[in-house]
């Protein structure tokens, strides 16, 4: 194990060495991982995966990449110029940069409440009542029901200062929204004062630009997390309007968040593309019309319904225990397809496309046995 600071290392470090792993997965489903390198992943029996989860998408370097090693343990701090290639990569006029991902959505809510003098936060879940959470009281609405979203909007607006949302949602594989539903999102929110939150905690590293760009939107406040670092503990909020950039982080995360911005280039992404759509044309063709196969930059998600949801409604009724049986076939073939049902597959830096053919003979082998039965 190797050591640093004079001691054993700090527990946010572990992501990037051979002989350790970020987070101990137990659950009733994912076998207990305890190293990770590259692509790979070793559970406590020493069994080998390769591993399409990759920390819930957020190791999108692999496990151990070299560079980030060296910045972190040897590099020299950067930041002002860190700063500068994320406001100009995603466009941004000001940041904010804090520990956590939870401090910066907390910050993004509280000051879209001080700038509208509004208390109520309108968000994507699975129905439209009003509830209490940590960030205050929230108005629940559905993805991609813009009656929904209109009724709501028109009713609550004097209330609702923010609306916060995923622009390609993630909580239900991958749902990319309708173009009507987004323009008429930010249209209405612009309407009434509403300031719009653009939730990238998860989409932000999976495209150049992110998926706002990708969307051709411009929200008022994006919010991104450890997948922009290498999965080192990071939150940013990056908003559109001039302010003073602020930083209140660790240097280790400013220098994980500088080596990954340079590692996740256009070129490196276009691989990374590259390889997925190679993974989602081969399930496509696997899974003929039994099941609907969905992808978005560098991921993509597999659903047991005849066609892809386009909201939460809809995403309920997947088959999970056919989703079941296809993940623990793929776990039994030393392959970590994704997280749960509700996730998707992310292709890292790490993966090469000999991982993407042996993922796909590992497929095709359950296709003709376990899920072919199964359907």
């Amino acid at each position: 194990m190797v050591k640093i600071f004079g001691g054993m290392m700090h527990s946010h470090l572990k992501v990037f060495y051979e002989e350790s792993f970020p987070v101990l997965k137990v659950t009733h489903k994912l076998p207990i991982l305890k190293r990770g390198k590259g692509s790979k992943v070793w559970d406590i029996g020493n069994n080998e995966y390769i591993d399409f989860d990759m920390s819930n998408g957020n190791a999108l370097l692999g496990y151990g990449n070299p560079e980030l090693v060296n910045v972190i343990t040897e590099g020299n701090i950067r930041q002002k110029e860190v700063i500068e290639k994320l406001k100009q990569r995603f466009s941004l006029k000001s940041v904010k940069i804090f520990s956590t991902e939870k401090q910066a959505k907390i910050y993004a809510v509280n000051l879209a409440k001080q700038l509208t003098g509004r208390r109520k936060i309108l968000r994507f879940g699975q129905n439209d009542l009003i509830k209490k959470c940590d960030l205050g009281e929230e108005i629940i609405a559905e993805w991609n029901n813009l009656d929904c979203l209109e009724k709501i909007i028109k009713q609550n607006y004097k209330e609702i200062s923010a609306v916060l949302f995923e622009p390609i949602a993630t909580h239900m594989g991958i749902v990319i929204p309708e173009k009507e539903f987004i323009k008429e999102l930010m249209e209405i929110s612009k309407k009434y004062g509403i300031i719009t939150i653009a939730d990238e905690i998860k989409t932000g590293g999976k495209h150049f630009k992110g998926a706002s760009e990708y969307l051709g939107i411009k929200p008022d406040i994006i919010l991104y997390g450890r997948s922009l670092a290498g999965s080192i503990p990071i939150g940013i909020v990056g908003i559109n309007h001039k302010e003073e950039d602020y930083v209140k982080v660790s240097p280790i995360s400013i220098k994980a968040l500088g080596i990954t911005l340079d590692e996740l280039n256009e070129e490196s992404l276009y691989e990374m593309m590259r390889l997925n759509d190679i993974l989602i044309k081969a399930y496509k063709d696997l899974v003929g019309d039994k099941a609907s196969v969905v992808g978005w930059g560098i991921s993509g998600t597999i659903y047991f319904r005849d066609e892809p949801p386009r909201k939460y409604s809809e995403f309920l009724e997947i088959d999970v225990k056919k989703w079941n049986k296809y993940f623990k076939g793929m776990l039994n073939e030393g392959i970590i397809p994704m997280s749960n049902y509700d996730s998707q597959w992310t292709i890292s830096k790490a993966h090469t496309e000999e991982d993407i053919m042996n993922h796909l003979e590992k497929m095709k082998k359950i296709t003709t046995t376990i899920i072919k039965n199964f359907f």
